[in-house]
């Protein structure tokens, strides 16, 4: 049976639309604006609604007062919604208000259809209206479930080090063992775009939390958690950075000239950065130096030809080597953020 699922924003949306309404009706304000500026208000985080409610106050200032100049000039005609519609925009645009635009042309095009007894008091009940609902909806947004994206950071953190450990092996697969069975090497470069996507998304998770942080009581434990956070983050980024260098380089058509011990060397230190970065959600610390000792050791031997050109067997050395520098770096900090992070979600 499929679960039914209503989200935080839809109730969000139902509770703003619902007291912007009653407020309406108590001020003997037309429901009609004030509730379309309610439901466009409600943002994904408090900032947005903050930020764009901000311009969508304006926007909705310019909407009111061509729709207002429109009835004076031209009285209920086709052109007068016209010329309400395309002063709006023209106007919105010059002044970048881009985020009030849709609720500045809608207030602009229906005040038109409405009985006019007076266009200055029709002027400031549809902005009142409108104020209403920026200012509802925002604190809605801010009182009531509250956006919290500590838990999708995390799970999105286990994610993104799930699907680099799976792109590390089908590297390993493909390129030093050779067996391409049902992963051809274009696997890899679709694989490394979804991580990508992926480590987008957690990037975006971090920043809605910084900036969520900034309405809401002084919290040091969690903003030194998201600042450690983002510093992983931007570690992974490199790591990526350096994977991809071993996917393109393996598209070239360079031999690899390793032997069976060479080749075991390899995949031996690739096993050892997949654990650490499981180990980056754990407490308990294994940093295998000594399958990279091997390797450094191995880098160096390698003589370098004549043409000037990087042996391929120096790349792949070299990036793993960095990235399991980079892995390594980041522990210790993850560590002391897995810690209170976990006591953060059990609260």
């Amino acid at each position: 049976m499929k679960k039914f699922f209503i989200g935080s924003r839809v109730i969000k949306t139902g509770i703003a639309v619902f007291f912007t309404a009653l407020i309406c009706e108590i001020v003997h304000i037309s429901t009609a604006f004030a509730v379309i500026a309610a439901i466009v208000t409600i943002e994904p985080t408090i900032h947005a609604s903050i930020q764009k409610g901000l311009i969508r106050l304006p926007a909705s200032m310019v909407g009111a007062a061509f729709s207002v100049l429109s009835i004076y000039l031209f009285g209920a005609s086709p052109l007068t919604y016209t010329a309400a519609a395309f002063l709006t925009i023209l106007v919105c645009y010059k002044l970048k208000l881009h985020a009030g635009l849709i609720v500045a042309t809608i207030t602009a095009v229906a005040m038109i259809d409405v009985a006019h007894t007076s266009l200055w008091a029709d002027f400031w009940a549809r902005l009142g209206g409108s104020v209403i609902g920026i200012i509802i909806s925002t604190l809605v947004n801010m009182l009531i479930l509250p956006p919290d994206y500590f838990k999708k950071s995390r799970e999105q953190l286990d994610l993104v080090i799930s699907l680099t450990n799976q792109l590390l092996q089908a590297f390993v697969d493909i390129r030093i063992k050779k067996t391409e069975g049902d992963h051809p090497g274009h696997i890899l470069t679709g694989s490394f775009r979804k991580l990508t996507n992926e480590r987008l998304l957690l990037e975006q998770y971090i920043q809605h939390q910084q900036q969520e942080t900034r309405y809401h009581l002084p919290n040091s434990a969690a903003k030194a958690l998201l600042e450690k956070e983002a510093i992983l983050t931007e570690k992974l980024k490199l790591i990526h950075y350096h994977l991809w260098n071993l996917i393109h380089a393996g598209r070239s058509r360079q031999e690899l000239h390793w032997g069976e011990e060479q080749r075991h060397l390899l995949m031996e230190a690739v096993e050892a950065v997949q654990e650490n970065l499981l180990h980056w959600m754990r407490e308990d610390i294994q940093n295998g130096e000594k399958q990279f000792q091997d390797l450094f050791q191995l880098f160096w031997s390698i003589e370098m030809p004549k043409d000037g050109y990087f042996p391929i067997e120096s790349t792949y050395l070299y990036e793993l080597l960095s990235i399991h520098q980079l892995v390594n770096d980041g522990q210790s900090s993850e560590k002391q953020m897995h810690i209170q992070k976990e006591a953060m979600l059990s609260e």
